[in-house]
């Protein structure tokens, strides 16, 4: 290192950025603290997502001015036969699962306002413009700490010629709509159409919703913009213009080998959708993202900052697994029936409970025997099941698991 007191640099300021300067700009080891980000705090940005499952881990009072618009109950799953269906179809099947520190939020405002609250603290921003290729190097010679935390691939990953080190991702679309929304603020809605991946509606308030529909299996329509205007019809929400859509690319988690995740020769760290830690089943990634960034400022406060992939992949161990049991009830069986069953087992259980917690949820179907006994009851589960728990992924075989 160049000295006692260390910088930093983080190229990339959405949520994992923001998380991992506001832990460094408070460490005693660390001089300066300096974000690159392309966009504009205070112009629209094209962001992924306005669901948080767990807002504790953003530290800003939770409130409308800072972006927190719908404290929600929970999230409610609807499973239904397919998309070639009326709007007046029936669920096969309903779900309410708990999320007691949810919100629905307007993402440009919780960046914008963490981001002020870091510029008082001493946080350096440098905004609306990308980081060059040269402008890279010379970041990584300068700094004794360098954060990637652009999304997948990774600037790092571009500019080293190493994209093709990804493995998987999704696709989803989302914008923000007008409308009558007071039936579900509590549960915002989450509907399953006989496709890996589903579309959402999520009240920000009665009259303002985040709307969206994300793909994350390899088949995958030819004109996105087309089947999001059909799911809004099928499922009740208004048709967003197009022009307030964003489009954007999550990891298939874990989409990178882990130790990918460091670049010891220019001390690099991959925080976030960089590191390709985002859920493979439901595409959550923002949580993790900020998770990522507080592990690895905890562990470079403490000096043991090389083992950070390691910490990082067990720490996501349990939700990778899980995410890929609970991707398989659908890719391996193709039962919209049994998907409804298994959804409806799941009743009363926490966003957190299906996201990180393997043994609650089989826990919660084996209380369903004849709905387990489906869900084994295919080689392709059992190689699902055998693959999770021996931690063999894409980037070990680079084939479809």
């Amino acid at each position: 290192m160049k000295s006692q007191d260390h910088d930093v640099a983080i190229i990339g300021g959405s949520v994992s950025g923001l998380a991992a300067a506001d832990n460094f700009v408070d460490l005693k080891k660390i001089n300066e603290v300096r974000v690159f980000e392309r966009q504009e705090y205070d112009d629209k940005r094209v962001d992924c997502g306005e669901a948080i499952n767990d807002a504790t881990l953003v530290p800003l009072e939770k409130n409308p001015s800072n972006g927190f618009l719908n404290n929600v109950t929970g999230f409610q799953l609807r499973v239904y036969t397919g998309t070639d269906r009326s709007s007046a179809e029936e669920p096969l099947g309903v779900s309410n699962l708990r999320c007691d520190a949810g919100y629905i939020c307007d993402r440009d405002t919780v960046e914008q306002q963490w981001a002020r609250r870091l510029s008082k603290k001493g946080v350096v921003f440098e905004t609306g413009k990308s980081v060059t290729a040269g402008e890279y190097h010379d970041i990584t010679e300068e700094y004794d700490y360098v954060v990637d935390a652009t999304g997948q691939p990774s600037l790092t990953h571009k500019i080293n010629d190493e994209v093709p080190d990804y493995t998987g991702d999704m696709v989803a679309l989302n914008a923000s709509v007008k409308g009558n929304f007071s039936d579900y603020i509590e549960y915002p809605r989450i509907f399953f159409e006989g496709y890996v991946g589903y579309s959402w509606s999520f009240p920000k308030s009665e009259t303002h919703a985040n709307v969206g529909i994300g793909w994350a299996g390899d088949q995958r329509p030819n004109d996105y913009m087309s089947a999001l205007e059909a799911a809004a019809e099928r499922n009740g929400f208004p048709v967003p213009a197009q022009e307030d859509v964003n489009i954007y690319t999550i990891p298939r988690g874990p989409s990178l080998e882990p130790q990918s995740v460091h670049i010891p020769e220019d001390n690099v760290f991959l925080v976030g959708d960089a590191a390709g830690i985002a859920n493979r089943y439901q595409g959550e990634g923002i949580c993790q993202g900020i998770r990522s960034a507080n592990i690895l400022a905890e562990l470079i406060a403490e000096g043991r900052e090389s083992v950070y992939p390691d910490v990082l992949f067990n720490n996501m161990k349990s939700e990778y697994r899980l995410a890929r049991l609970m991707r398989g009830a659908w890719v391996e069986h193709e039962d919209p029936q049994l998907l409804a069953s298994v959804a409806e087992a799941l009743e009363g259980l926490t966003i957190d409970d299906i996201t990180r917690q393997p043994r609650r949820v089989i826990g919660r179907v084996i209380q369903h025997p004849v709905v387990a006994t489906q869900l084994v009851a295919d080689s392709g589960m059992l190689k699902r099941l055998l693959n999770a728990y021996t931690d063999t992924w894409e980037y070990d075989t680079r084939k479809s698991v």
